[in-house]
């Protein structure tokens, strides 16, 4: 059977970048650049956007198969998402876990985490017990645990999607919308602090419905109608708007805002990144450099904390003190380069036979491997 393709370069440029958002804000924490800058806090917002684009290419990539074969094969979805994410999570937590007893020994603490981590509960231990960061460099994989329990219930619920009418779907949108809006008021309300706003697997709603809209094509036909590039900048000022806000660790009612315009921010830039006629800036996004940074992305997610860590050894050995002034742009330069080197590794050698099996059992093809 010919596969059909759903793959546009600009989208893993964006991953990278989004990346790169992450990067900055977990070194701010190991102390690698100042601490007053935007970027650094306010870098989650990395994570937000690499949710709202999976919801996104699910909701076009399994439209695509439910178009073509009339259903979801819901079993090789789950296939294909074990092939993608298990062989580098479960080595890099073999990896964590033989590093953590080298170097600090076992604990219940690090109990714990593994139970989350190996189970996929990670980020509800991490409600429950708040950050456990007794095993080394794994501290921000509660995510993968997020993504794991989105994918258990997303091709259900798109395919219900896909059999409804578009009323129907819209006004189930506006349902789980207001829904999570009220969860989210609620918290606030009790003051359920942080992490348990952040981690629970409702809290970022926002962006994963605002990928399920645009990859639906819900509101194409009045965004069509204005100038692509204002899409853009109306999502980066959404984006830019979010760093006036109060942060995510201070429970606020500003919050109200926070969370939403993260999602609308998102889910505009990958809309008008999809829709191109963006000239000098589309043709820079489809360059094949940054569009293989975004291709191993996984893989500088998983590997960045250790990275961070490495070249904060490195730089704190070397550098000679009169050279200190330098130390948190050399060390974040650094932890990108060791970053890179072993997630392309990691990339080349573990995870493409993986991803060869994967595409096996795919109707549509999101990307050449």
């Amino acid at each position: 059977m010919t596969k059909n393709q759903f793959y546009i370069p600009e989208l893993d440029s964006l991953r990278f970048f989004a990346f790169v958002l992450v990067l900055i804000h977990h070194a701010r924490d190991s102390e690698l650049i100042p601490t007053w800058t935007t970027i650094s806090r306010y870098g989650w917002m990395g994570v937000d956007i690499f949710l709202c684009l999976s919801a996104f290419l699910f909701t076009k990539l399994l439209y695509t198969e439910y178009t073509k074969t009339g259903g979801i094969n819901v079993k090789n979805f789950y296939i294909r998402r074990a092939f993608r994410i298990w062989p580098l999570y479960f080595f890099f937590l073999a990896l964590a876990v033989f590093l953590t007893i080298q170097k600090d020994g076992w604990s219940h603490g690090a109990t714990i985490r593994a139970l989350g981590m190996f189970t996929f509960t990670d980020n509800l231990m991490t409600a429950w017990f708040t950050y456990n960061t007794t095993i080394l460099y794994s501290s921000h994989l509660w995510t993968i645990s997020y993504e794991e329990q989105v994918y258990l219930i997303i091709p259900w619920v798109l395919l219900f999607f896909y059999r409804s009418k578009p009323s129907t779907t819209r006004l189930i949108l506006l349902f789980l919308a207001c829904g999570g809006t009220f969860l989210r008021a609620w918290m606030i309300f009790r003051q359920v602090g942080h992490p348990d706003i952040w981690v629970l697997p409702y809290t970022h709603f926002d962006s994963v419905l605002g990928g399920i809209v645009i990859g639906l094509g819900i509101f194409d036909r009045p965004l069509k109608k204005i100038p692509n590039i204002v899409w853009l900048l109306v999502g980066i000022l959404a984006l830019w708007q979010v760093t006036h806000l109060p942060n995510v660790t201070r429970i606020q009612w500003k919050l109200m805002l926070t969370y939403p315009l993260v999602g609308i921010g998102a889910s505009l830039l990958i809309y008008s990144l999809t829709q191109g006629r963006l000239g000098i800036l589309s043709a820079l996004l489809q360059n094949r450099w940054l569009a293989y940074l975004g291709k191993i992305s996984y893989g500088l997610y998983v590997y960045h904390k250790l990275g961070i860590y490495l070249a904060n050894k490195i730089t704190g050995q070397y550098l000679e003190p009169e050279r200190l002034l330098l130390y948190p742009t050399v060390a974040l330069l650094l932890a990108f380069i060791i970053t890179v080197v072993m997630s392309t590794i990691s990339f080349e050698v573990l995870e493409k036979p993986f991803l060869k099996l994967k595409d096996r059992f795919a109707v549509v093809q999101s990307r050449p491997v």
